[in-house]
C-alpha cells in the first residue's frame, strides 16, 4: 500500500514531464522486477521488498492508465474505454485470485507468474503511440495530428485536431 501511494502521487508529476506513455512502460518494469524479486525471495523481508516495488506500479497504473485512454479515446467512446478499463482491472483482480487458489502449492510460480502478464503489456505499449494531449501540450504539433489522424476517422480527425489544439492552448 505505500508503494501504490508513493506511486499513485508521483505518476502524474512525471507523466506530465515525460509523457504518458514511458511512464506506463516503468510500471511495466516495477511490476516485472517486483515480480522476479517476490518469485526469488529467500525469506520475507525480500518478499516485503518485492511487494513494495509492485505496489510502485500499482499506483503508478492506477493513476496514468486511465488518463491514457482517456487523451486516446475519440470522444464518442471515452467513457466506455475507461469504463472497461475498470471492469477489465476488477475482472483481473478476481482472475487473479482464481488463480492464486489454484497455484496455492506453488506460490513462487504464482508470484513470478505476474512478470509474463507485465512483458506482455510492455511488448504491446511499445506499439502505442504516446498521448495526443500531451504531444500538443509539449508543443509536438505534428506528431498530435499524426496520432490524431490514427485515432479519428479521417472525415473527422482535422477537426478533432483542431479542438484539441484549442484546448491544449488553455492549458
Amino acid at each position: 500500500m505505500i508503494g501504490a501511494a508513493i506511486g499513485a502521487f508521483v505518476s502524474g508529476i512525471i507523466s506530465d514531464r515525460i509523457g504518458r506513455k514511458p511512464v506506463i512502460l516503468l510500471a511495466d518494469v516495477f511490476f516485472s522486477v517486483g515480480s522476479i524479486v517476490m518469485a526469488f525471495a529467500p525469506n520475507v523481508n525480500t518478499l516485503i521488498c518485492g511487494r513494495v516495488i509492485i505496489g510502485f506500479g500499482v499506483g503508478i497504473a492506477s493513476q496514468v492508465v486511465p488518463l491514457y485512454l482517456s487523451e486516446m479515446a475519440p470522444v464518442q467512446i471515452r467513457g466506455k474505454i475507461v469504463a472497461f478499463n475498470i471492469i477489465a482491472v476488477v475482472g483481473a483482480q478476481v482472475l487473479a485470485g482464481i488463480m492464486a487458489f489454484l497455484m496455492r502449492p506453488n506460490w513462487r510460480l504464482m508470484l513470478g507468474g505476474i512478470s509474463f502478464v507485465s512483458m506482455v503489456q510492455f511488448s504491446a505499449m511499445i506499439c502505442m503511440p504516446e498521448s495526443p494531449r500531451w504531444l500538443g501540450k509539449e508543443g509536438r504539433a505534428e506528431e498530435q495530428k499524426r496520432v490524431i489522424e490514427k485515432i479519428y476517422a479521417p472525415s473527422y480527425a482535422e477537426k478533432a485536431n483542431e479542438i484539441l489544439m484549442n484546448e491544449v492552448k488553455v492549458l
